[in-house]
C-alpha cells in the first residue's frame, strides 16, 4: 500500500506508539496510583491495563475449558527503549508481561511450597494466587509422548512420530506445565494477601535477548510497589559466571544481588541468623591479601601472579579480598558495557587526575629512566611489569611514583619516534612493555591495561576458587584466619532466602485526607488450638465510616482472600466491645491504625475445609535440629524414627552426597532407650550413633567421590 506513491514502512509497529516503556513503567505511562491493598489494587490494575488471553490450542474443548476455569491469564504489552519519530525502533522492541490468575480451590497444587520454606507455612490458603511472567518464547517446556519419547509441540492432539494420542491429562495441565518452566525472564507469584515470591530472574546468562537482569529486577520492584504488595521473598541460588552469585556478591558488596533492591536477609539455613550472616560477611571479605605472599625468592605461584597483576592495574591500594573482588568486577563490567573509546578516555582522563599529584619533572626523569632499560633490551622481546620495576625500584623514588609512571608508560612517545606499546598476557598474568615504531596499526590506539573479558572471566574463577569457594580454598597462614574465612563462606552458602518488607515503607500505600487505613487482626471466637490466625489485613475505609462499616468491610476483606474464612463474620470490636454500631471510627480509634475483630466462621464445614488452613498442609510436623532450626527451610531433612522429629541430615553428619539411612535413631532417643535397644539387639540403631562423630561443618566438607545424592527426606 503507497501514499502519494511512498510506502508505509512502518504502519505494522504503530501499535508500539501507545505502550508504556518497560525501563521506567509506571513513570511516565498515565498509570494511575493505588491507594488500596494488593487484593483490591490487583483487581483493578488489571480491569484498567491488562486483557484476556486468547486460551491455548488444545485437544480437547473440555480441557480448554477445565483450564480456563482454574487459570485466567492477562496479558500486558511495553514496549522497552525511547522510541523514533514516534514508533518503536523494530518490533522485537516489545515484551508482554502475562498475570496468571490462579483459582487455588480447583488447584493441582493448593499449598505452597515457598512459604513452608519462609516462616508462613502458618498463614492460611489463600483463594487466588497472582503469577506475573515474562515468557522467553524460545525456551517453552514441551511435553514429551511416552511411547517414543520424543517432545512435540506443547498443544499438539497427536505424537507426530509414533501417531499415539497425547493424553488430556497432559493437555488439561498445559498452562501448569509452563508455570514450573525455569526458562521464564521473570516469574513472580504473590497471594491476594500480599505475600509473595519471586521465583525466577533470567537475565542474558538466562537466554534473554532484549533485558538484562537488573532491569527485570528493576521493573519487578517498580510493580510490587505499584500494586502494594506487601512481603517479597526470594530463594536466591543464582550463579554468576557458573559461580554462586550469593557469595561472590557478598564478598564484594557486602550483600547479595537483590540487596540493590532492599531486599535483606530473610532467614538462613541450618540456624544461621542475622548476626552470623553479617559477621561472616566481614570476616571473608576483610581477608588480608599479605599472608598470600612470602619473603622467600621462591618462584610465585599462580595465585600471587593473579593478585599482582591485578594490583598493577588498579589505582588503589588493593589491600583486602573485597578490594580485589571489586577491581577485577570494575574491569568486567568496563569491558561488557562500555564501548573502547570510551574505555580509552575513562583511563586518560584518571592518568591526568594521579597526574597532578606528581611535579612534571619527577614524572619526566622516571619515564627517561624507562626508556632507557627498553632500548637496552632486545626490542623483539617484552619487557615484564615486575622485571622492569626491580631494575628501577632504586633510581625512580618514591615506590608510589614508580608505580604510577609504569601504568601510565603505555602509549607514551620518546624523543627519537618511537611509542612504548604494552600488553596484558593471559599466559602469564603479568602487563609487558616494548618499543615500537609507530604504524597505522600501532598500539597508541588501544588501551593496554584493559584485559580482555575472556581474560577478566577466567581470572574471576579462579580466583573464587581460591580464596572464596569453601570446597577447594587454598591453604594459607595464619591458620586461624584460613578456618575462619573458610567457615565464613559456608554460612554464606546457607544463607539463600532473601526478603523486602514493602509494608514497613512510610509511603507503602500513599495517605489520603478523605479516607481511614486501619491494620485488622481478626480473632474467631471459640477456636480451637489449631486454627491458623491470618496476618493483619488492610483496611481502607472514608472518614465518616463507622464501626457497622467497619465490621462489613472486614467480613468481605478477610472472606473474598482466605479460603477457610469463606463463611466469615466479624461481630464485635475485641478492645471496644461496648461500641455503638453508628459510632465513626474517627472518633472511636483516634490516632489508633489497628483493630482486632471478633468473629465466626458461620456453619463452616471442618472436613471440607480443613485442608485450608495452613499453608503448610494437614501434616502435623515438628522440626528440633541441633543447629538451632525450628522450622522448615528447604534444606534436606530426615525424622526420627523413635520420636518422629525432624533433624538435618547434614546435622546427622550425613553429607548431601549420601543416602539417608532406611533406619534413623536420633542421638537423644538413643541416649534415653539406650538400655532397651540393646536388649532388642537393634544394631542397625547402635550404629546409627556413630553418625555423631563429625560436626555438621565437617560432614559438609567430607563428600565422598562417586556417590550420589539419595532420597531428599523433606519436611511435610
Amino acid at each position: 500500500m503507497t501514499v502519494h506513491g511512498r510506502p508505509l514502512k512502518r504502519a505494522k509497529l504503530r501499535v508500539t506508539a501507545d505502550l508504556c516503556d518497560f525501563l521506567s513503567f509506571p513513570a511516565g505511562g498515565g498509570v494511575e496510583f493505588f491507594r488500596g491493598p494488593f487484593r483490591e489494587n490487583v483487581r483493578a490494575f488489571l480491569s484498567r491495563r491488562a486483557r484476556i488471553a486468547p486460551p491455548p490450542r488444545a485437544a480437547s474443548a473440555t480441557a480448554t475449558a477445565a483450564e480456563s476455569e482454574r487459570l485466567v491469564t492477562w496479558r500486558i504489552a511495553f514496549r522497552v527503549g525511547k522510541m523514533d519519530g514516534g514508533f518503536a525502533q523494530d518490533a522485537a522492541a516489545a515484551v508482554e508481561l502475562d498475570v496468571v490468575e490462579e483459582d487455588v480451590a480447583r488447584s493441582s497444587k493448593i499449598y505452597c511450597e515457598h512459604c513452608r520454606v519462609t516462616g508462613w507455612s502458618g498463614h492460611p490458603v489463600c483463594r487466588t494466587r497472582y503469577h506475573f511472567i515474562i515468557r522467553n518464547n524460545n525456551n517453552l517446556l514441551r511435553p514429551t509422548c511416552k511411547y517414543c519419547g520424543l517432545t512435540e509441540d506443547l498443544f499438539s492432539t497427536r505424537c507426530s512420530s509414533c501417531k499415539h494420542e497425547i493424553s488430556s491429562d497432559v493437555l488439561g495441565d498445559g498452562e501448569y506445565f509452563q508455570l514450573d518452566n525455569p526458562g521464564h525472564l521473570l516469574h513472580g507469584v504473590v497471594h491476594a494477601n500480599g505475600y509473595g515470591h519471586l521465583l525466577r530472574i533470567n537475565g542474558r546468562e538466562g537466554g534473554s535477548k532484549i533485558l538484562t537482569g537488573c532491569e527485570l529486577m528493576s521493573f519487578w520492584d517498580r510493580l510490587c510497589k505499584l500494586l502494594c504488595v506487601r512481603k517479597i521473598t526470594v530463594m536466591d541460588v543464582s550463579k554468576k559466571f557458573s559461580m554462586p552469585y550469593r557469595l561472590l556478591h557478598a564478598v564484594a558488596a557486602g550483600h547479595s544481588w537483590y540487596g540493590e533492591w532492599g531486599y535483606q536477609f530473610g532467614s538462613g539455613s541450618f540456624g544461621t541468623t542475622v548476626e552470623d550472616y553479617q559477621k561472616a560477611v566481614d570476616a571473608l571479605s576483610t581477608v588480608p591479601l599479605s599472608p598470600f605472599f612470602s619473603h622467600t625468592r621462591a618462584p610465585r605461584s599462580r595465585l600471587q601472579n593473579t593478585i599482582a597483576f591485578y594490583q598493577s592495574l588498579s589505582n588503589r591500594p588493593l589491600v583486602t579480598v573485597r578490594d580485589l573482588f571489586c577491581c577485577v568486577a570494575e574491569l568486567l563490567r568496563y569491558a561488557l558495557e562500555q564501548k573502547p573509546s570510551e574505555a580509552k578516555k575513562k583511563r586518560f582522563d584518571m592518568r591526568e587526575e594521579i597526574m597532578c599529584r606528581w611535579p612534571k619533572e619527577d614524572v619526566g626523569r622516571g619515564f627517561e629512566a624507562m626508556v632507557k632499560v627498553l632500548r637496552a633490551s632486545d626490542q623483539s622481546l617484552w619487557v615484564g611489569l615486575r622485571a622492569l620495576k626491580g631494575t628501577l625500584s632504586r633510581s625512580v623514588d618514591p615506590p608510589e611514583l614508580l608505580d604510577f609512571i609504569l601504568k601510565s608508560l603505555a602509549g607514551r612517545l620518546t624523543d627519537d619516534g618511537m611509542v612504548v606499546a604494552a600488553r596484558c598476557n593471559a599466559e602469564t598474568n603479568s602487563i609487558e612493555y616494548r618499543l615500537e615504531a609507530i604504524t597505522k596499526g600501532s598500539s597508541l590506539a588501544q588501551n593496554p591495561l584493559r584485559p580482555s573479558v575472556e581474560h577478566l572471566i577466567r581470572d574471576l574463577k579462579f580466583l573464587f576458587d581460591a580464596l572464596v569457594n569453601p570446597e577447594t580454598m587454598h591453604c594459607y597462614n595464619p591458620r586461624a584466619t584460613y578456618e575462619s574465612a573458610r567457615s565464613s563462606a559456608l554460612k554464606l552458602l546457607d544463607c539463600k532466602q532473601c526478603i523486602k518488607h514493602y509494608d514497613s515503607a512510610v509511603d507503602f500505600v500513599p495517605p489520603h485526607p478523605s479516607t481511614l487505613r486501619i491494620w485488622c487482626h481478626v480473632v474467631i471466637a471459640d477456636q480451637s488450638n489449631n486454627h491458623s490466625s491470618p496476618p493483619a489485613e488492610l483496611l481502607v475505609l472514608p472518614s465518616t465510616a463507622t464501626v457497622a462499616d467497619l465490621k462489613a468491610k472486614a467480613t468481605k476483606a478477610f472472606s473474598e482472600t482466605y479460603l477457610i474464612f469463606k463463611t466469615f463474620r466479624a461481630e464485635q470490636l475485641l478492645d471496644f466491645k461496648s461500641a455503638d454500631e453508628a459510632m465513626t471510627l474517627e472518633l472511636l480509634l483516634g490516632s489508633c491504625s489497628s483493630v482486632r475483630v471478633v468473629g465466626r466462621c458461620v456453619g463452616m464445614r471442618e472436613r471440607r475445609l480443613g485442608p485450608f488452613r495452613a499453608e503448610r498442609g494437614v501434616e502435623k510436623w515438628t522440626v528440633d535440629c541441633e543447629c538451632g532450626a525450628k522450622d522448615d527451610d528447604g534444606e534436606r531433612m530426615l525424622t526420627c524414627d523413635a520420636c518422629g522429629v525432624w533433624k538435618h541430615t547434614r546435622c546427622c553428619g550425613i553429607s548431601d552426597f549420601e543416602d539417608a539411612p532406611k533406619k534413623f535413631i536420633c542421638r537423644l532417643c538413643i541416649l534415653h532407650c539406650s538400655s532397651k535397644l540393646r536388649k532388642k539387639g537393634k544394631r542397625e540403631w547402635k550404629s546409627s550413633a556413630s553418625l555423631y562423630g563429625k560436626c555438621k561443618r565437617e560432614a559438609a566438607f567430607g563428600i565422598s567421590a562417586g556417590k550420589t545424592c539419595g532420597r531428599s527426606a523433606l519436611v511435610g
